[in-house]
């Protein structure tokens, strides 16, 4: 899961794609990048490194960042690590094409061997699914892209790559451009806005990031939908192939930021309502506390809903250091509890001796989760009821998100009172795929990670699986 954002027709194109990225940091931390476009000159910029944005980036950068195009990317790794080969954006100079991706190909070793036992590909490497596209989209227009030539080049493309992807691009005419897969599984979006008599375009990742930079009819770009803006900012769009309506669920449960909006939903109502719906459940069930407790910051808003549904206090009892990076997008088992443990601090005097509903977006593989009944259970807690505003998580994610296996997931092959026992909860309660559809508001969503059925082939998955596994016993990751 990464961040992109692509602009053209701006004088401060690379400040405002960095804003942009700014603002997209909660969708990766491992690097981030820049390219830019001189259109008179034809002229490429780029500067990438590992890092946080605001730390990639610094005034001296923006100096050699000129043109009025440009594209960004943060990167969340799900393979390769921290290798600088690895960050985005990725430049063909000779072909003068540069894009950033965000998602998984899940064919992608497939693709990756038939692409290089071509003679044209010989003496060219290609490291990842992102620098696959790359070839691809070079390959299939010979570097010489227009709206035509792009579109018809996506064709072949589309029908070859098996995953959940989202892409943004530059061209060296000037042109940007961006596509979304067929089944719409990672997100994009697209706006414009007027800015000294000129019209600015811009994509994205999410509409938080357009927002934040003033502009306006922000639209969601379709399943399958490709989007070229042309060097004179004309625009054209056409659906190259639309598979389903499969947007993941973990985009409005965890990954996105509340203030975004994807299909028409806005993600902090979404998640004020898995709470509602969970009160409901919790009250059925006849369980309730003395306080309800958010584990900050994605959960907030459903514990404030389960508080108000069961009239118990809602208290922030859970103190987040906001200088450590979100555990879950860290690469590996150890620096994950690591920054768990710096992560979050208790008001103990608060828990003693009361009854507590514990709030979490999700429980993926129960790192954060085991230490925070820990570290409330020492606080002197009576009872721990732990929360998930999403159900179940047992099987592997293809498409962009870091469990491609399911030995890394703590539901896998346990029931709820195995969990809670895992864990260190006194009990375990999961919302239900049900309620999570109705918060939702829509049962067309991709929920493979829950269900096991997912909306495009995984054959290759663990081919994707394997490859992950070996690259982190390559890199020194025991655990």
């Amino acid at each position: 899961m990464c961040g992109i954002i692509a602009i053209s027709g701006s004088d401060s194109a690379a400040y405002e794609v960095f804003f942009g990225l700014m603002n997209l940091q909660h969708r990766g931390q491992d690097g981030a990048g820049i390219l830019t476009l001189e259109t008179k000159s034809g002229d490429f910029h780029i500067h990438k490194a590992s890092g946080l944005v605001e730390n990639v980036f610094s005034e001296r950068s923006f100096k050699n960042l000129k043109g009025k195009a440009a594209v960004g990317h943060t990167r969340y790794a799900t393979i390769g690590g921290s290798d600088p080969n690895m960050l985005q954006p990725f430049l063909d100079y000779d072909k003068g094409i540069g894009l950033a991706h965000n998602g998984n190909i899940v064919n992608f070793y497939n693709l990756q061997e038939n692409w290089l036992s071509q003679k044209n590909a010989r003496n060219k490497q290609c490291v990842s699914d992102s620098e696959l596209i790359l070839r691809l989209l070079c390959d299939n227009t010979d570097g010489k892209l227009n709206e035509v030539k792009f579109f018809d080049a996506l064709g072949p493309i589309m029908e070859n790559l098996v995953g959940g992807y989202a892409v943004a691009g530059i061209t060296k005419a000037g042109a940007i451009f961006g596509f979304r897969d067929p089944h719409g599984i990672r997100p994009l979006v697209f706006g414009q806005k007027e800015f000294n008599g000129e019209t600015v375009y811009a994509l994205s990742s999410e509409s938080v990031a357009l927002g934040f930079l003033d502009f306006t009819n922000i639209e969601e770009v379709k399943p399958g939908e490709a989007i070229y803006i042309s060097p004179d900012r004309k625009v054209f769009k056409k659906i190259v192939q639309s598979d389903s309506i499969s947007p993941c669920m973990f985009e409005w449960v965890y990954f996105a930021r509340v203030e975004s909006e994807f299909s028409g939903q806005s993600v902090y109502r979404a998640r004020f309502r898995l709470g509602l719906l969970l009160a409901e459940q919790l009250k059925q069930a006849g369980i309730t506390a003395d306080i309800v407790v958010p584990v900050p910051e994605t959960s907030r808003a459903s514990a404030i809903a389960l508080a108000e549904g069961l009239k118990v206090p809602f208290r922030e009892l859970l103190i987040k250091n906001r200088y450590v990076n979100r555990t879950f997008i860290l690469d590996d088992q150890q620096s994950r509890q690591e920054a768990i443990r710096r992560k979050l601090y208790p008001i103990a005097e608060e828990f003693k001796d009361k009854s507590v509903l514990v709030v979490d977006d999700s429980i993926v593989r129960g790192n954060t989760a085991q230490q925070i009944m820990r570290l409330i259970r020492n606080s002197g807690a009576k009872e721990i009821t732990l929360v998930s505003t999403c159900p179940p998580i047992s099987s592997p994610c293809y498409y962009g998100i870091d469990f491609p296996s399911t030995q890394e997931l703590v539901a896998f092959g346990r029931t709820e009172a195995d969990i809670a026992k895992e864990l260190g909860a006194d009990r375990v309660i999961y919302q239900s795929i049900e309620g999570l559809q109705k918060a939702l508001e829509s049962k067309n969503l991709c929920m493979g990670c829950l269900t096991g059925t997912y909306p495009t082939t995984v054959e290759d998955g663990r081919v994707f699986g394997d490859a992950r596994a070996k690259d982190r016993i390559t890199r020194g990751e025991t655990n």
